[in-house]
């Protein structure tokens, strides 16, 4: 996206008068950027305080930050709702330093009279306690969190280097660098580090440390706060760059035989959530036999609670418990752990898992399946490489019911089968008793608090022989995310380098596995199974359609909810769209997936792979097929219908059944805006293609495009047209064809209301390109400006060149999701709509959602827009290529001459 018409440049407007409209463009165009969701929501608290607090609320679930929980307060404060302002502030004097500033000090005395506290207290940036009133009060400072700095460090060839913030202050941090020996001094800290989508409200700053500042003291390198912990990646050791690298790729010689079975032991490091270690646990005890040794290794566990329930599991022999007296990090945990499991096979399981029954059975089957195996991982939602149902995780992560059902589905899909892969996932890893003893234990010396020291041991293991596979017949789920803090990614880049310099190629070694992809056969046979499993004696009804939303998505998520309630199963084919459509072969693989599910590995190059897309659709009881659209298909899709013995309906959304651009618009000379063509004779639309071949969508020239698609609309069932326009110029072309009209929506519509006189706001509404308008819409907006007209336009959606209708003037809101057009079009109180689409269109969803507003439309004379336009009388058809200079005069000056209600 251009830079000026970006998030950013939106959010650098925000400071001026009418910031809040930029702000919520801003916020249209990142909706996951939570600092312009903060300045939005902040921006909101006088004139909405209720969404203000909505919007605060699902941020403070996310994020910890002094603003989001000061403005929460003060939303709930002026909402009447005492006790939860009194609960934000809380949040924010217990975790935050505050100031003694008037305003915030008046705040809070507010906040703690009416919640009935005698007064509140909480500490500032320097330390000092501040407390107001007396009795009972709100707040108690939490000197740890107050205090405690986080970042992270690591070794470079110049020394040291990192970041250090203070969460709960914005002034720079004390930080120490402590030796070997015990010496210490302080560490002066650098420049502030942008933010970023890692951290986005953590004020971070660098710091450096030479070799030369180093030499005189002794390694390994501690570097802390004033409490002495250690950041992330502390102690280091410049030590680590004179281990010589091994090429990632290498191998040893595998093992002659598999070795004899040795017994497992489960080890699960733990340090905090005590919801999700009890989950675990439970869900532990009964995915294995009360034989199998659980060893729970607590890391220094600042949670007394979790301390507690941990002596209780012990105290039953339910596990066998070891503890760290300080916080050593999941590596040295983990390496505890197995030391005490001796000889035995050791499932490493972190304690933010849900391990289903025979999950274990069936890692312990493919560990020993193959003598070279040294590593088994399962299938979950968030394991990198062997997520599912999308490879690279983002999940949301089941129930125990939900993994245990995907757990007996992945059995009945795969079996015992596995696949390999370069590196075993630690979330839940089964490492073999001799792959131990020749790798040995992790590096914690190297890897700190943990990440990457699994993938260091894999290669490790490599390097002796052995290789590790996916069982992709078990399934476990990690909720993921519980111990890592605000941290995470900096030690993640940290060790993901440090891993790139031991073993030179990693990343390409894993970059290669994840283009080959040898894992989505198995993640697709699940995805059949779990299609298969709740089928429930249902007919399906397959609808081909294409993936670039609009219009037709519209229309057939409409029509999905009529299958589902006359009893049918929808199930979606699609192209699958690549990242880069310009550069990758067309057409594309069909993806199959249910309707209510956007993840889908269930995809099928055709014509090679349509026999098996057959099998598929039959298994699934496909007895009716409706045929949306096959742009970016293979044309094998349109006999689907036939290879099944049915026959399809056709849906009429465009022109492509004869028009080789789709949508009957000739090119023109240079940035010209395109026309409609007028429909020319075969030899017309030949030169009319010629003369762009690149923006031609179908290959096929016009006289074979129409023979392909006559045999079609004989051989359906019906063929369905949303207006008697498009119905015509169909049979104009297919003079054999017989369409049924059968309009998209019937709406009940408002008493429309007439244009202000004088100043006017005209609404275009949608997404706006240069078939629905995009140069004439400048065009007019520049002709307004240079003649000073007192009309101001609004694309109430997006465009494909928001720059360049910024520039001329013209306000852009971003793109808005199915249902929101409503609240923008209230929310910028237009005059007037304006639809200048120059192309026939066959429904106009716009034009319904200007009427449904209540706004008149004034749009071109010509396709379903103008036809809809005569029988309701809400609005004023204009010849097709007035002027802009024209087209604005009418803007300005046009009423309706009688007020006509009804619906169409």
């Amino acid at each position: 996206m251009n830079a000026i018409a970006g998030p950013v440049a939106a959010w650098a407007r925000a400071s001026g008068t009418d910031g809040l409209r930029w702000l919520k463009r801003a916020a249209r165009l990142a909706p996951d950027d939570p600092r312009i969701a903060l300045d939005l929501a902040l921006k909101c608290l006088e004139a909405a305080p209720r969404e203000a607090e909505e919007a605060l609320a699902a941020l403070a679930v996310i994020h910890d930050v002094a603003a989001i929980w000061l403005g929460l307060a003060l939303a709930r404060q002026r909402g009447g709702d005492a006790a939860g302002a009194a609960t934000a502030l809380s949040v924010l004097l217990e975790r935050h330093c505050v100031t003694p500033a008037p305003g915030f000090t008046a705040l809070a005395d507010r906040i703690a009279r009416q919640a009935g506290y005698g007064g509140w207290q909480g500490m500032t940036e320097n330390g000092a306690m501040l407390r107001r009133g007396g009795g009972t009060m709100l707040g108690a400072p939490d000197l740890k969190i107050l205090h405690r700095v986080e970042g992270v460090v690591e070794v470079t060839k110049a020394g040291l280097a990192g970041w250090a913030a203070r969460p709960a202050a914005l002034a720079r941090p004390a930080l120490f660098l402590h030796d070997a020996t015990g010496r210490k001094q302080p560490i002066r800290l650098g420049a502030k580090l942008q933010a970023d989508a890692t951290a986005p409200f953590l004020r971070r700053y660098r710091f450096r440390l030479d070799s030369d500042s180093l030499r005189a003291l002794a390694p390994p390198f501690r570097i802390s706060g004033p409490d002495g912990a250690p950041l992330a990646g502390s102690p280091a050791d410049p030590a680590v760059l004179s281990l010589p690298p091994v090429a990632a790729k290498t191998r040893g010689t595998p093992p002659g035989a598999t070795p004899a079975k040795r017994p497992l032991c489960v080890v699960v490091p733990v340090y905090r959530g005590l919801q999700e270690t009890q989950t675990c646990l439970n869900a532990l005890f009964g995915a294995v036999s009360r034989r199998t040794k659980i060893i729970v290794v607590d890391d220094a566990s600042p949670e007394p609670a979790l301390a507690a329930w941990l002596d209780e599991c012990a105290a039953a022999r339910r596990i066998v418990l070891l503890r760290h007296d300080v916080n050593a990090g999941f590596p040295a945990a983990a390496n505890a752990g197995i030391e005490a499991a001796g000889e035995c096979d050791v499932l490493l399981l972190n304690s933010d898992t849900l391990v289903p029954p025979g999950a274990v059975a069936a890692l312990r089957r493919v560990a020993y399946a193959q003598a070279d195996t040294g590593s088994v991982t399962p299938f979950s939602n968030a394991a990198a490489i062997l997520s599912y149902p999308r490879p690279g995780g983002g999940h949301p992560p089941p129930d125990l019911a939900e993994t245990i059902r995907l757990n007996r589905l992945a059995r009945r899909a795969n079996h015992a089968g596995s696949v390999e892969i370069p590196t075993g996932i630690g979330f839940c890893l089964y490492l073999r008793h001799d792959a131990l003893r020749a790798a040995g234990l992790f590096r914690a010396e190297l890897f700190a608090q943990g990440y990457g020291e699994e993938n260091d041991w894999c290669l490790r293991a490599r390097q002796a022989g052995f290789t590790h596979r996916a069982a992709t017949g078990a399934y476990v789920t990690h909720i993921g995310g519980v111990s890592f803090g605000a941290e995470a990614a900096g030690l993640q880049r940290r060790n993901l380098r440090l891993l790139e310099r031991l073993y030179p190629g990693y990343r390409r070694l894993v970059t290669a596995h994840i283009e080959v992809d040898p894992l989505r056969p198995a993640r697709a046979r699940l995805d059949a199974q779990r299609l298969a499993a709740t089928q429930n004696g249902r007919e399906s009804v397959l609808v081909i359609t294409h993936n670039h939303g609009g219009g037709v998505a519209r229309q057939e998520a409409a029509e999905r909810q009529s299958w589902r309630a006359r009893g049918y199963r929808p199930l979606l084919l699609r192209p699958q769209l690549p990242e880069q459509p310009d550069r990758t072969p067309y057409p594309w693989p069909a993806m199959l997936s249910d309707a209510d599910e956007d993840e889908t590995n269930l995809i099928f190059s055709l014509p090679r792979q349509k026999p098996d897309l057959l099998r598929l659709l039959r298994r699934l009881h496909v007895t009716k097929i409706v045929l949306h659209h096959t742009l970016g298909h293979d044309d094998s899709v349109r006999d689907l219908a036939a290879a099944l013995g049915l026959k399809q309906t056709i849906i009429i959304h465009d022109y492509a059944s004869f028009c080789p651009r789709v949508n009957l618009l000739a090119p023109t000379a240079g940035d010209a805006a395109p026309r409609y063509c007028g429909e020319p004779d075969d030899e017309g639309c030949a030169a009319c293609c010629a003369s762009d071949p690149e923006n031609v969508a179908i290959a096929l020239p016009a006289p074979a495009l129409r023979a392909r698609n006559e045999k079609a609309f004989t051989a359906a069932a019906d063929l369905i047209a949303p207006s008697a326009d498009a119905a015509r110029r169909i049979v104009r072309h297919f003079p054999r064809a017989r369409p049924q009209v059968t309009p998209w929506e019937n709406l009940r519509l408002p008493a429309p209301r007439p244009p202000a006189r004088g100043f006017r706001r005209i609404a275009v509404i949608g997404g706006i390109g240069p078939a629905k308008g995009l140069h004439v819409l400048r065009a007019c907006a520049q002709d307004a400006a240079a003649r000073r007209l007192g009309l101001e336009f609004t694309v109430i959606g997006c465009s494909a060149d928001d720059s360049a209708l910024l520039a001329a003037g013209v306000f852009v809101t971003g793109p808005y999701r199915e249902g929101e057009a409503a609240a923008l079009l209230a929310e910028h109180q237009p005059d007037l709509a304006f639809l200048p689409s120059i192309w026939p269109e066959t429904w106009c969803f716009a034009l319904s959602e200007a009427w449904a507003a209540g706004l008149y439309a004034v749009v071109f004379d010509l396709g379903a827009q103008a036809e809809r336009m005569r029988a309701t009388g809400r609005g004023l058809c204009l010849p097709l290529g007035l002027p802009p200079p024209r087209i604005n005069d009418v803007l300005c000056r046009w009423q309706p001459m009688e007020k006509k209600a009804g619906a169409f």
